[in-house]
Parts: C-alpha cells; sequence; structure tokens
C-alpha cells in the first residue's frame, strides 16, 4: 500500500467524478488526453511499500489515475503499485502540464467542488420543517412510519439523541479564533446551517475575515479526510454513531447528508461553538 508518511501535501485527493473533472479542464481549456500506460513508465511523487492491502482496490475504467506530462503520478497512487505489482497497464488522464501547475489545478477544482456542494446544503429549505416534527427512533434506529406532530417543538436534534442535560451543555474552554475564508454568494444570514466559506483563495470569490468566539477545529480533534468521505460524513459518524441517516433521508424524502448538516449544526451550536473548520479545506460560520 502507499506509506502515507512519505506523502507530499500539495498532492490533491480527488474524491469527485472524474468526468466533471474533465468538464472544468474543457471550462479552463486545458489540454488533457485519457491514455492506457504501462505502470513502469510512470514515476510516483510519494513514497511507496508493497502490501496485500491494495488487493481489495478495484482498477476500475471509471476511476482512472491522474498523471502530469513528466509521466509523473499526482493522484491513484494505490492503483498505480497495484497494476505495478500485477503487471497491468491501467487507464490515466494525462495533464499537459508539469506535475507542480496540475497539482495546484486539481487541488483548486476539488475545493470548488466541496464548496458547491456545501452550498447546495444552503439552499436546502425542506429541512426547517423537520425540526416540528416527532420521530420516534427504537435502539434498533428503525423510523416510525406514522410520523405525527407533537404539542411541544422539538429540534432536529432532540429527535435524534437523548442527551444528558449536563452533556456539552457549554464549554468552559474557548477557542477564539480569527480566519480568512472565502466565498462565492453573499452571506445568507437566513441560512439554518450557517454559511460556508474555502480556507483556500479561488478566483473570483471574495474574501472574509471571521472573527469565532469559540471555533471547533477538526483538525485538533485528530480526524483526517479522506478520498470519498466529505468532512461532514466524517463528523456525523463521531457524533451520531447510532443514527441511519440514509434511512431519515428516505423519510423525508431529502438526501441524509442534508440530514446530517443540520443534525451537526444543532449539536455545535448546542455545544456552545459559533463555527466548525474542516481540515484544511471548509470553514462553517454558525453565527
Amino acid at each position: 500500500m502507499i506509506d502515507m508518511r512519505y506523502k507530499p501535501s500539495f498532492l490533491p485527493q480527488i474524491s469527485m467524478p472524474y468526468d466533471l473533472v474533465l468538464d472544468k479542464l474543457d471550462d479552463d481549456d486545458i489540454k488533457y488526453e485519457l491514455i492506457e500506460i504501462d505502470p513502469n513508465d510512470l514515476n510516483p511523487l510519494q513514497g511507496i511499500t508493497f502490501s496485500d492491502e491494495i488487493s481489495n482496490i478495484n482498477l476500475d475504467d471509471s476511476k482512472p489515475i491522474w498523471i502530469s506530462d513528466e509521466l509523473n503520478v499526482i493522484d491513484g497512487h494505490h492503483r498505480y503499485v497495484l497494476a505495478l505489482q500485477n503487471n497491468l497497464k491501467l487507464k490515466a488522464v494525462k495533464i499537459y502540464m508539469n506535475h507542480k501547475d496540475s497539482c495546484r489545478l486539481l487541488n483548486k477544482i476539488q475545493d470548488i467542488y466541496e464548496y458547491e456542494k456545501a452550498q447546495n446544503l444552503e439552499e436546502f429549505e425542506g429541512i426547517n420543517e423537520i425540526g416540528a416534527q416527532q420521530n420516534n427512533i427504537n435502539t434498533e434506529n428503525e423510523i416510525d412510519s406514522d410520523l405525527s406532530r407533537s404539542d411541544k417543538t422539538h429540534t432536529f436534534l432532540s429527535m435524534l439523541e437523548e442527551e444528558n442535560s449536563e452533556e456539552e451543555s457549554e464549554n468552559e474552554i474557548k477557542n477564539s479564533k480569527n480566519l480568512v475564508g472565502y466565498r462565492k454568494d453573499p452571506i445568507n444570514e437566513n441560512s439554518v446551517i450557517g454559511n460556508f466559506f474555502l480556507v483556500k483563495p479561488i478566483q473570483g470569490f471574495d474574501k472574509y475575515e471571521i472573527d469565532f468566539e469559540n471555533l471547533l477545529d477538526t483538525n485538533e480533534l485528530g480526524l483526517t479526510y479522506k478520498k470519498d468521505h466529505e468532512p461532514v460524513d466524517i463528523l456525523a459518524k463521531i457524533w451520531f454513531p447510532n443514527i441511519n441517516f440514509e434511512k431519515l433521508g428516505e423519510s423525508y424524502d431529502t438526501e441524509p447528508i442534508n440530514l446530517k448538516n443540520k443534525a451537526i449544526t444543532e449539536k455545535a451550536i448546542n455545544m456552545g461553538y459559533d463555527g466548525i473548520k474542516y481540515g484544511d479545506t471548509l470553514i462553517q460560520g454558525l453565527k
């Protein structure tokens, strides 16, 4: 497998569908080519070790690796190692730029993709109605098909878990920080889940200086973000390990990620946080 100790920090981690990346390359008039190549002709940009752990990796044509015009592997080292180990050719998208410029470009495309996904969550209005509904969730996390309204208004979070009145009610240690974030659209003061910002500057995005009285920095929690895992998904699994958001999404006819984000927002606010920083990509302002 890949020995992550030897992975340069500038290498991108592309989780978005590769055809969407190609669309972005087309929009920017970047020359590229989809090729089949012998892995022996490629140069890895991170340290590698061989291991049986890569045996479960699928060399699927729908997920080609990314290489530069110098034939350096930019993204897809696990698949590169598997192909090298088994003497197999593999699909690759060759970007006609050197590896440094290719990495900068792919990192920008991935960052904008994650930001736009967060923006889509902000635009979901139906989530406001969920907090007014009482949903019975049993120990197996099954959803009662009869969703009735309670005489008392419940927050969405209260429907997910019964929290101890003393648990996380307030934080004695405050983590005040001043951060710079970048956002394409104007601030939405009525957003039920706050506003999202990119950490890195992007051309065409406005710059904001944000003061937080108590910021939840997930880096300080030891969280790491891997491919195919959205930051909200990671935090939701930690905070709500027994909640079946997929079934809830079916019940409310919405994407599970919307419910996860709403639950995280309410929990963070209840804990006294006014913002969340997800790794080195996203900032979520809750105030």
